[in-house]
């Protein structure tokens, strides 16, 4: 077989293992299309010029064709290379007379074609639904535009996936750079309100770069054929430097030779002969090991508790600046403060904590713990009030960095608001175990809480403040527990005392109630075909 021939069959072979992984097409084309169209009934497609018939998604849909190929080159590349590379795939293709140039020629196709069409899907329906222009005389520089940053992502997402010690990391580092990054790179809004320290950090990275091509060629207000040569040589640039830094990286990664991480033996771990431990100090077990298992993966402490904290300083400043009063007397320091920390909580308990017991699940850790005397009830409930304990601290944190840049002060009513936030942490944590009770597989869980928490978070009251939703999805809003958690926290950390809304407790109350109620019915220590073929052994053995 040619080379060539041989790099299109891998690419269809990726092509194929991308379309039969759901996870990936929702993340990679689902949601730069799901925010599009969010962002377009949250702004709402007015009509900017009525001589040109010139609408407000005219210039929302660059930010979101950009924001598509990042997220099927960059991080889901990253995420995939990185899964091949700990389930052995890698190594085991070094004995087959697949090249290695192939192997990465395959997956960067494949993602570039998925980014392609992530884009090509949100330009469309702008055309079909939002009365997008498109022009002919930019058609090339769009297309070149795409291409060339669909590569340059592509090597940076190999770059990550080399470098991220685990599938797991590599995940949480790639939403964590992109999201950041989206917003000061005139994807999610635009750059005007930023002061120009940010502004200019926003040229030092590719996303921008692509996302100004792409809407000054969209953009009817400017001349030209749509080709920037400063651009696209920034974009080529990072592209060389990211696929020789990657080439580099996998090489001596694949010289590596992984260790097993030692046991190590604490008196904690051990059952205590005086007798079975109390309850108490089951659970107490439990809380303990979340906080240990956050520590230990600094890629998942980055994405629960520092990044919701980071974004406090990032957002008030894109807004405008973060000592603006409010209309209720509080700066938006402070509300951002609050907001953020409602979404990290959310992040470790819908997120973070479910898919860490799906994983042990998974790995048939929970398995073998069905055989020591810890029933299910304390490791389910430790699990939530360490979630809880992680929750509290990001909240501290987060009012720590706005007291430091905006003078925000401590909460008047801060108990009622440690309250609000522990029994909505306890809502979304036994929400997402219900989610990771019902999934087959912890990516699978990882993808489905991510898939519903970020396009959750736009309707939420957490990026966007203070827009009228569309009946619709004001009532998907209301309906949902995070919306009502995020205005409970707002409520409780006003610095006047303002009363919570009766019908906004109920809506947690019942998330919990429900999940509670779903998590006791469908957790089980062992996946399910585990289970069913356990089950089967005593039958298969009889003679």
């Amino acid at each position: 077989m040619s080379a060539l021939r041989m790099l299109a069959a891998q690419v269809w072979h990726e092509l194929t293992r991308l379309r039969r992984t759901p996870v990936v097409m929702v993340m990679g084309i689902g949601f730069p299309v799901a925010f599009f169209i969010l962002l377009s009934s949250l702004l709402g497609n007015e009509t900017l010029d009525t001589h040109q018939g010139i609408r407000l998604a005219q210039f929302l849909a660059p930010g979101m064709a950009s924001f598509g190929v990042v997220m099927s080159t960059f991080s889901f590349l990253a995420v995939g290379f990185a899964e091949a590379r700990a389930t052995g795939v890698l190594k085991r293709t070094v004995g087959t007379p697949l090249p290695t140039w192939v192997l990465l020629g395959g997956r960067i196709g494949a993602a570039t074609v998925l980014g392609l069409t992530a884009a090509a899907l949100v330009l469309g329906i702008g055309v079909g639904f939002y009365d997008v222009q498109l022009f002919g005389r930019a058609a090339a520089a769009v297309v070149v535009t795409l291409l060339l940053g669909s590569l340059c992502f592509a090597a940076l997402g190999l770059l990550l996936a080399a470098l991220a010690p685990s599938q797991q990391a590599t995940l949480a580092i790639a939403n964590g750079l992109v999201i950041p990054l989206s917003f000061i790179s005139d994807v999610f809004m635009s750059g005007s309100g930023m002061p120009d320290w940010m502004v200019r950090l926003g040229w030092f990275f590719p996303l921008k770069h692509m996302a100004v091509l792409v809407g000054d060629a969209l953009n009817p207000y400017l001349a030209g054929n749509g080709f920037q040569v400063d651009h696209l040589l920034a974009l080529a640039g990072f592209t060389v430097a990211g696929a020789l830094a990657a080439g580099l990286a996998l090489r001596r990664g694949r010289d590596a030779v992984r260790r097993a991480r030692r046991t190590r033996s604490h008196p904690a771990d051990r059952v205590a002969r005086s007798g079975a431990p109390s309850p108490v100090s089951l659970v107490l077990g439990q809380v303990n090991h979340t906080q240990l298992a956050l520590r230990r993966e600094p890629s998942s402490l980055f994405f629960a508790v520092v990044f919701p904290v980071l974004l406090v300083a990032v957002i008030p400043v894109v807004n405008g600046g973060g000592d603006q009063l409010m209309s209720d007397g509080r700066t938006l320091g402070s509300l951002f403060a609050a907001t953020m920390a409602a979404y990290g909580a959310a992040v470790t308990a819908y997120v973070f904590m479910p898919t860490g017991l799906a994983e042990a699940r998974e790995r048939l850790v929970l398995k073998r713990l069905h055989g020591t005397p810890l029933p299910a009830w304390p490791l389910l409930a430790g699990r939530v009030v360490g979630a809880a304990v992680i929750a509290l601290a990001t909240l501290v944190l987060a009012y720590a960095l706005a007291a430091a840049l905006y003078g925000v002060g401590v909460p008047p009513r801060w108990p009622l608001a440690l309250g609000v936030l522990v029994l909505g942490t306890s809502c979304l944590a036994v929400v997402g175990m219900a989610v990771a009770s019902m999934v087959r597989s912890a990516q699978s869980g990882v993808g489905l809480a991510l898939g519903t928490l970020l396009p959750a978070a736009f309707i939420s009251d957490i990026f966007v403040i203070g827009v009228t939703l569309p009946p619709v999805l004001d009532a998907i809003a209301g309906a949902l527990p995070l919306r009502p958690m995020v205005r409970l926290m707002v409520a409780a950390t006003a610095p006047t005392p303002q009363p919570l809304d009766p019908a906004e407790l109920l809506v947690v109350l019942a998330w919990l109630v429900v999940g509670a109620a779903v998590v006791a019915r469908l957790f089980d220590w062992a996946p399910r075909d585990v289970g069913a073929r356990t089950r089967r052994e005593p039958a298969d053995q009889a003679s």
